[in-house]
């Protein structure tokens, strides 16, 4: 795991890209390097995942239309 905090430049641990690009990633190990590239791509495919949920006939509406039926039936109760 890499600390950021005692990086020139930041704030509570936090740096731009630009030092980011400049400072941490020339002193990082070829696994680090992976091992960061693989969770910005975990990150961009479960952003994309959410955006496509949250669309007209994707998952959230399709839970949504499932709740409202519930809840036409009887078979929901009032949250406490």
């Amino acid at each position: 795991m890499v600390d950021f905090t005692g990086f020139p430049g930041t704030v509570n641990g936090m740096m731009t890209l630009m030092e980011i690009k400049e400072e941490v990633l020339p002193t990082l190990t070829f696994e680090e390097k992976a091992e960061l590239t693989r969770a910005i791509w975990e990150y961009d495919e479960w952003d994309l995942q959410m955006i496509e949920g949250c669309k007209p006939g994707g998952a959230f509406d399709k839970l949504r239309n499932e709740a409202i039926a519930e809840d036409e039936r009887g078979e929901t109760e009032v949250w406490p």
